[in-house]
């Protein structure tokens, strides 16, 4: 795995994870946000997505200052 490749964990409501999962991916190049996995007892999901920091998308509006 890249040194730029980060897993960034999300949890909250389903639908706000998944929807901030799905904003990660398109602000990185990264993996489909995994399924939500519910703990027993709780209302939260939690939602896994690796991205790639290092690089982004011609498209995104960020530039990369770290490099």
């Amino acid at each position: 795995m890249s040194a730029n490749v980060i897993t960034i964990e999300i949890r909250g409501p389903e639908p706000a994870a998944v929807r901030a999962a799905e904003q990660i991916s398109a602000l990185f190049p990264s993996s489909d946000p995994g399924t939500p996995r519910r703990t027993r007892g709780e209302d939260d999901v939690l939602v896994r997505i690796r991205a790639e920091v290092g690089r982004l998308p011609d498209s995104s509006p960020y530039t990369d200052t770290c490099a």
